[in-house]
């Protein structure tokens, strides 16, 4: 039919030009946009990651406090606590946390495979033997691991393998194509002149931060905004000096920060799927000996948090 409208080709092009136009700024918008992970409504994707050597008081401590909040962990913890103290843990896996096991005594880097594999199975049943539930996150020393500890977790049924930071304070999770196992690279900060290391308490106080310093690290990197972010304390420490356990009081009321368990942090973000061979590794660690300003034992406690009892087994209702 023929067209009528003596302007009708002319603004068909112009229509034409406009999607063409359109289009082009949605691609360069999605190409420069920030790095985010969705379903996060712009906030930053938070984990709280729990590391336990020594006793019970400062997870007690850490468990009462989350359950306020309503608020799930990943909970890091040796053998020999996991074997002392199993109902806390089976109590804290019946609340939603997620327990993972720990080898502290060795890095995995370029450790043989039987090795990995017999320390991995041995980590594996003790967190089964404690909590009446799979072991799905391992760590070993300074979360170092290989292309051995990937594949003694696939062979093992362990999802997920941590691993030292290597998108500076963004946590990143690594899919490497060649593996059922993924890795956890956490959030890593720098101070003076020793280093990076996790977001962590320890990692700080080792590297001679005062609890001042590590409150100024922590607001740092949540003004920072990263898309994705995992707060870590070794329990007896930030879970029981009243000092340093301020800084994540404050942390865990920031609502720049989506506080998150451990299968809706994951499930928040997307996985980087690489080679392994361009999978990042960080493999510094410059505070193998601990050089604190202020020694473990001249920190105040927190009042009343020393031989406090387990936090209620029906205290339940927290959010994944």
């Amino acid at each position: 039919m023929k067209n009528l409208h003596p302007f009708a080709p002319g603004l068909a092009r112009l229509a034409k030009a406009v999607v063409v136009v359109a289009t082009l700024l949605l691609l360069h918008a999605c190409a420069s946009a920030p790095d985010r992970s969705p379903a996060t409504d712009g906030r930053t994707n938070g984990l709280v990651m729990l590391i336990e050597f020594e006793g019970i008081d400062g997870i007690r401590h850490w468990e009462r406090e989350l359950d306020r909040r309503k608020l799930t962990a990943l909970v890091q913890v040796e053998d020999k606590v996991l074997a002392r103290w199993p109902d806390d843990f089976r109590r804290l896996v019946a609340k939603g946390h997620v327990i993972s096991g720990i080898h502290a005594e060795t890095a995995f880097w370029d450790v043989p495979y039987q090795q990995q594999y017999r320390t991995m199975q041995q980590v594996q049943q003790s967190v089964l033997r404690a909590t009446g539930r799979p072991m799905r996150v391992f760590g070993s020393r300074y979360f170092a691991y290989d292309a051995n500890t990937l594949k003694a977790a696939d062979a093992l049924g362990i999802a997920y393998v941590l691993g030292r930071g290597t998108a500076a304070e963004r946590a990143v999770v690594y899919a490497p194509r060649e593996h059922r196992a993924r890795v956890i690279s956490v959030s890593n900060v720098p101070f003076k002149e020793m280093g990076g290391g996790s977001l962590c308490d320890y990692s700080l106080w080792a590297r001679g931060s005062t609890d001042q310093d590590f409150a100024q690290v922590v607001e740092r990197v949540i003004t920072l905004r990263p898309s994705d972010l995992i707060l870590v304390s070794h329990a007896y420490l930030g879970g029981t000096k009243a000092r340093w356990w301020r800084t994540y009081e404050a942390a865990l009321s920031r609502p720049e920060v989506a506080w998150r368990g451990f299968d809706a942090w994951v499930g928040a973000l997307q996985p980087k799927d690489l080679p392994l061979a361009q999978v990042p590794v960080n493999r510094e660690v410059k505070y193998e000996a601990p050089k604190p300003a202020v020694p473990l034992e001249q920190l105040e406690d927190i009042d009343g948090v020393r031989g406090a009892p387990a936090s209620a087994a029906g205290a339940t209702g927290v959010c994944q």
